[in-house]
């Protein structure tokens, strides 16, 4: 079984627990063990193999035999036990945000549903606020839930199936007869959801024999011609359709099937190889021959990060542990941004606090300075509901950059929550606007938010906007970011970090900023400490 696959197994067993009305404490433990394993880097087999398990945060020992159950039979004797005891339509009730356990088993047993569709069908029909406890407008609420749920998973967010992916690839490489697996379709075009993933396998003989591969996923076999064929194939796979169409227009058939990598296909349509990321664009085509495509922006071009957290707040390394680690990465600064204190939940920094924390952060400096990183002190502020910021200007005016972030509060219209961004960027202390949207990618839509209006406003004040690398945020989209390149309003591609292993969360940013045709000039940290402390003023 795969980290996702796992991962969902514990959230299921969490679900019928708490349907059964289990103690709340075991309950969440199956929830942490699925969120701790959401946020691995490392494949759950590897750590297994050696002996890690119980080291993962929220993993005991029963939750690690369990783990370890789930590696090697792909089942464990609690789920044997309990899979059947609640009908599987329910359990996924359970799951959809805004209706969970409770209100699941409630209208299973007063209506008799036994799946989401069931339960859609029952709102619609106005037949939930018949039920005790309910009532027309909770009844509203959980239509409102279920159609954003239902918008959510018509596709895979990237932070689920990029690592099914390359698990995927990794045990199809090792089939005899295989030569070459690569991943294609939306994952190799940079999508941050995808409908399917689609892997292209090379085998030099015909009748290999794979493996049943698990839903969404598709396999393009490539056997029996040499390296002929590769190319045109790996083209098709990876799409869209609308521009593999028009690029194979562009070139004689016979030429194409004998292109044995994806560079010659390209050369035989006597068009400049285009970045796959770039190939969702309509008019990349006319671009790459006009000799316009930008030159994207890669890992090796950025100097640091300027949104990490600490123990300070609710960080699990120190900041002398996070500037070690920045330094391993070849950064040559790094911001220390912990929260403020509306967060609470997240152990907020009071004011005196901040203080304090600019005191360890000046010890720190002269020597990583000499080691060649400069500690930026640094805040990630509340947006307040009227605008303000959850923290004194005098502080503020301290810090060498202010990110400011709307972390409570979601539920304004469209019209408050944009005048409450603009607000915040008219501050003279805010630097950046972090997750700019709010959205947790596969579970909770961003707020109503006129980006249009935020981008002007980003870009009448000289601010950053952010794209927020940690792979459950993914925040901004491709689009947004194309808007605000198109402003001439700066990027800062952040890892948002919390651990010294999340400061390897770029990817996630770095492939939607890429889509978005974005440029080292285009992004903060990507230019040199003088040239960003120039622009921070």
């Amino acid at each position: 079984m795969t980290n996702y696959e796992i991962a969902r197994r514990f959230e299921a067993i969490a679900d019928i627990l708490e349907i059964q009305g289990e103690n709340p404490f075991k309950v969440r433990a199956y929830r942490v063990a699925a969120e701790t394993i959401d946020d691995l880097e490392d494949d759950l087999a590897t750590i297994h193999a050696h002996g890690k398990l119980r080291e993962l945060p929220g993993f005991g020992e029963a939750i690690a035999s369990k783990t370890a159950d789930f590696l090697a039979s792909g089942t464990t004797a609690i789920w044997e036990r309990i899979k059947d005891s609640v009908p599987t339509g329910v359990v996924k009730m359970a799951s959809v945000p805004g209706v969970g356990p409770r209100t699941a088993k409630a209208l299973w047993e007063a209506l008799e549903v036994t799946s989401v569709e069931a339960l859609e069908a029952a709102c619609r029909e106005q037949r939930v606020r018949a039920v005790a406890g309910f009532g027309a407008a909770k009844e509203t609420k959980l239509l409102e839930k279920i159609e954003a749920w239902k918008r959510l998973n018509e596709k895979m967010p990237r932070r689920w199936a990029l690592p099914l992916a390359e698990k995927l690839a990794a045990e199809l490489r090792k089939i005899e007869g295989v030569e070459r697996v690569e991943i294609a379709g939306e994952l190799r075009r940079g999508c941050e959801s995808v409908e399917k993933i689609i892997l292209c396998v090379f085998a030099p003989e015909f009748g290999i024999e794979l493996p049943a591969l698990p839903e969404r996923v598709e396999c393009i076999v490539v056997a029996g011609k040499g390296t002929y064929g590769w190319g045109d194939t790996e083209l098709l796979a990876t799409g869209p359709e609308a521009f593999t169409q028009t690029l194979t227009d562009m070139t004689d058939v016979d030429d194409l099937e004998i292109a044995s990598d994806e560079g010659l296909a390209f050369a035989f349509a006597n068009v400049p190889f285009i970045e796959p990321e770039l190939r969702d664009w309509p008019d990349v085509i006319e671009l790459a021959k006009a000799g316009k495509l930008p030159k994207l922006i890669t890992e090796a071009d950025f100097k640091g990060q300027l949104h990490e957290h600490t123990t300070w707040s609710d960080g699990t390394a120190s900041i002398r542990e996070m500037a070690e680690a920045a330094l391993e990465r070849g950064y040559e600064y790094l911001a220390i941004t912990d929260h403020s204190p509306l967060l609470a939940i997240a152990n907020g920094l009071s004011r005196e606090r901040v203080l304090a924390q600019l005191d360890e952060i000046e010890s720190l400096r002269p020597e990583f300075a000499a080691r060649g990183l400069a500690i930026l002190s640094g805040l990630e502020v509340d947006i307040l509901k009227d605008g303000t910021l959850d923290m004194d200007d005098d502080v503020l005016a301290k810090l060498d950059i202010v990110v400011a972030s709307v972390h409570m509060r979601y539920k304004e219209d469209e019209a408050a929550m944009t005048q409450r961004i603009c607000t915040a960027l008219a501050s003279p202390h805010v630097d950046i606007l972090g997750h700019p949207t709010g959205r947790i990618m596969g579970q909770r839509e961003g707020y109503p938010l006129d980006i249009d209006a935020v981008i002007a406003a980003a870009a009448k004040h000289k601010k950053a906007l952010e794209i927020n690398a940690s792979p459950e945020r993914m925040d901004l989209c491709d689009e947004h970011v194309k808007k605000a390149k198109a402003a001439g309003v700066k990027i800062a591609i952040n890892c948002d970090a919390h651990s010294t292993k999340s400061l390897g969360n770029l990817s996630w940013g770095l492939c939607i900023a890429r889509r978005a045709g974005l440029e080292a000039s285009d992004v903060l940290n990507c230019w040199d400490l003088a040239t960003l402390r120039g622009w921070l003023g």
